[in-house]
């Protein structure tokens, strides 16, 4: 199994790359091959508008389309984004330029698993975004998980913060192995989960 995941940030070593990467180490614990892309050392030029990704298709050409097939070969995706007003702003041209591979039906029945980080509030809200990007198209989100980080690498104090992103990367390739259900203590939520393995 192959899980790929994104980090949304524009801060190298922040917490949502710290999240991000901890879940793919629990994921790789579990078995799965990992990839971690940085959005911010991408060239993705923003959505113009022009709805040609109705029809699949970008007609932007940059590094979405590397990235696009990457997510298309993986048979999990894991998205880390920061929180400032709402998902931050490489988080959601991400998002938009990801559209194409959404609309044909490329990302379908993929695994899937979302990090919302802030200093202080609205990750609830980019939470919701990433469910929202995930059920759309059409793929499993195991979980969306939510946790705060006041200064860069602060995260890695956070016990709780650190063991649930470990679970949801391990949740992440356990739930597809099991045939896309919850398995064993997994079937609790993972607050729940995390919270009694530690």
């Amino acid at each position: 199994m192959r899980i790929t995941g994104v980090v949304c940030s524009p801060r190298a070593g922040g917490n949502t790359e710290i999240m991000v990467r901890q879940a793919l180490a629990g994921a790789a614990d579990a078995g799965a091959e990992v990839e971690i892309i940085f959005i911010r050392d991408k060239h993705i030029l923003p959505c113009d508008g022009c709805l040609g990704c109705k029809n699949g298709i970008c007609h932007l050409q940059d590094d979405m389309q590397e990235i696009g097939e990457k997510l298309v070969a993986s048979d999990g995706i894991l998205i880390g984004v920061p929180t400032y007003w709402t998902v931050a702003g490489m988080g959601a041209n991400f998002l938009d330029r990801v559209l194409p591979y959404g609309y044909d039906g490329r990302l379908a029945n993929k695994v899937a698993a979302g990090i919302a980080v802030a200093s202080r509030s609205a990750v609830d809200t980019v939470a919701g975004v990433l469910r929202r990007f995930f059920i759309w198209g059409h793929m499993h989100c195991v979980e969306c998980i939510c946790h705060y980080g006041t200064k860069p690498g602060d995260i890695v104090q956070d016990k709780y913060a650190m063991n649930q992103a470990w679970d949801i990367g391990r949740l992440m390739v356990l739930y597809a192995e099991n045939g896309n259900n919850y398995p064993g203590d997994f079937i609790l939520p993972i607050s729940e989960y995390t919270k009694r393995r530690m």
